[in-house]
């Protein structure tokens, strides 16, 4: 009776580490919040990957997609084309995924003028 609790308790405790370690190492795949409240999905998309706004203060802008098909160029790191959807315009854009937290970056000028976003899961 003890061998059989002591194995559900390591079952346990091993199904609990392996989900753990797997949501701090999981991509940026998933829901994010802007601080104005938008909710963007990021998923993939094209053979890279993608953003949707799924929630905005703004109804208009509510599954626009705003970024698809973007390479992975490093660890964490993809470049792709931004869609502004505040002006219509296409932007060169990094994003960066560094556990809790997904930094987008809009650049003009070849990159010499960038605009950063910082979201939380």
């Amino acid at each position: 009776m003890k061998i059989c609790k002591l194995a559900t308790v390591t079952a346990c405790g091993l199904a609990l580490g392996l989900f753990t370690t797997t949501a701090a190492y999981a991509g940026p795949q998933g829901n994010w919040k802007r601080s104005n409240g938008a909710i963007i999905k990021v998923f993939n998309c094209g053979g890279g990957l993608g953003m949707k706004v799924i929630k905005s203060p703004s109804p208009k802008k509510v599954g626009k997609t705003i970024m698809c098909g973007a390479k992975k160029t490093g660890p964490n790191k993809w470049k792709g084309s931004l869609l502004n959807l505040d002006d219509g315009q296409r932007y060169s854009g990094y994003v960066k995924h560094n556990g809790g937290s997904l930094t987008l970056s809009g650049c003009v000028l070849g990159g010499l003028v960038c605009k950063n976003d910082t979201w939380r899961r």
